[in-house]
């Protein structure tokens, strides 16, 4: 996933071996998410239920808790996301407990979301294993 942003995106999307990948290079605000979050809805190697793996690894801080409730929120009302995978890849304990309030948010939703610190576990999940 290296490589993905240039100096001006905040978070880009793509899709790879099945897989949806977002890195942010820095925290991007709601609308920015958003964005990149519709982007890969309209991709056309994209499918229902696909496996979304975002890499917050780069970030300096960490999403506030209020993008991070809005976030949920809006992953949540997507139908195309009913059944879906989401791992956040985290580096910092800051990202690591924002992560883990997602994961609370998310828990009674038809959306699983996990925080990891690793990319092959991450990835391993997110398709299942």
């Amino acid at each position: 996933m290296a490589g993905l942003l240039s100096a001006h995106v905040p978070i880009s999307s793509r899709i790879a071996n099945g897989v949806v990948l977002l890195e942010s290079a820095e925290t991007a605000t709601f609308t920015e998410w958003c964005e990149a979050f519709k982007g890969f809805l309209a991709d056309p190697d994209y499918r229902p239920s696909m496996g979304v793996i975002h890499d917050w690894r780069r970030l300096l801080t960490a999403p506030p808790s209020t993008e991070i409730m809005a976030r949920a929120e809006y992953v949540t009302e997507i139908p195309a996301m009913k059944g879906t995978r989401w791992a956040l890849i985290v580096a910092g304990t800051a990202a690591y407990g924002m992560g883990r309030m997602a994961e609370i948010l998310m828990e009674t939703s038809s959306v699983e979301l996990r925080v990891f610190r690793d990319m092959a576990e991450a990835e391993a999940w997110v398709r299942g294993g």
